[in-house]
């Protein structure tokens, strides 16, 4: 049996496939888009235009991979998350592709895309009683206490801070002050811990970075260590240099070249809240979460 996931997020567009065999499921496809959904969102309360080309064109991408497996749209499971939660034309957008994709997309809300993204980490490796996640998105980051036996999620904040909105406030000069807010408008101590599971394009770059890979491997990054310290220095080092030497020097990159910045300034930031010594790569996540559980529960869709 064949299964595919589709995660529209703030930055990139994710499709998963995967073939059921001896009750455990078989990666068969794993295709990433940078469409930059979630851009000028918090300050247009819409998509930008070209996001919205580039979305599309996504999903016709994936349209065509799926049924190049004898698979319908109508039968992917298709999730959205905080850009498409903030924006207020999401409706027509999806409306559109519906129409004209087949894919039925549904927006989740904050709790199920936290509860969905921890199954995904936990269904797919041994892991510690307890553990926290990081979600590091395009617009917001999740950041999640679970137990992973049975599994169960404790407690969740969903921090309306991402790549793509960080990139906007370091150019505003506001990074630091926005920051600040958000650690003294939430309660982190459930969270602390000197070891982070990191999941999503982010910090699944980052690793990738760090490793010196030219492109992007996921079984090279998954389950990859970096210290707090490295972290630090590797961050150090980015921050000297322009987007155009970033993807010259960083082919891995490709279009994340322009976000890739906030998103590590945001990764540190964080890990120093949580009393973080250091971070666990994971390159599972909330589609992974979608596909093995098969559907979205009511309670976690976006009314």
């Amino acid at each position: 049996m064949l299964r595919a996931s589709i995660d529209i997020g703030s930055n990139t567009i994710l499709l998963l496939v995967c073939r059921q065999r001896d009750h455990a499921w078989e990666e068969i496809l794993n295709e990433s888009e940078v469409t930059a959904l979630g851009l000028d969102v918090d300050k247009n309360q819409k998509f930008h235009p070209q996001s919205v080309e580039d979305s599309f064109n996504a999903l016709r991408k994936y349209h065509r991979l799926v049924t190049g497996f004898s698979m319908k749209p109508e039968e992917v499971i298709v999730t959205a998350t905080e850009a498409s939660r903030v924006a207020t034309d999401s409706p027509a957008f999806f409306k559109k592709v519906k129409e004209e994709l087949g894919f039925n997309i549904q927006i989740i809300n904050a709790k199920g895309e936290a509860y969905y993204t921890a199954f995904g980490v936990c269904s797919s490796t041994e892991l510690p009683e307890t553990i926290t996640v990081m979600d590091i998105g395009g617009a917001s980051t999740e950041l999640i206490n679970v137990t992973t036996s049975p599994f169960a999620v404790r407690e969740t904040i969903s921090l309306p801070a991402g790549s793509v909105r960080c990139t906007e406030w370091l150019k505003q000069g506001q990074f630091e002050s926005k920051m600040q807010t958000l650690f003294e408008s939430f309660d982190f101590s459930i969270y602390k811990t000197e070891h982070l599971i990191c999941v999503a394009g982010s910090m699944t770059t980052l690793g990738a970075m760090i490793k010196g890979l030219k492109t992007f491997n996921a079984q090279d990054v998954d389950r990859s260590i970096i210290s707090l310290e490295a972290f630090k220095k590797f961050i150090s080092k980015l921050e000297k240099q322009n987007t155009d030497q970033l993807s010259q020097d960083y082919p891995v990159l490709g279009k994340r070249a322009k976000t890739i910045k906030a998103g590590a300034l945001l990764g540190l930031s964080v890990g120093e809240k949580l009393g973080v010594k250091s971070f666990e790569i994971s390159t599972k996540g909330l589609r992974y979460g979608t596909l093995f559980s098969g559907g979205i529960n009511n309670e976690f869709k976006q009314l």
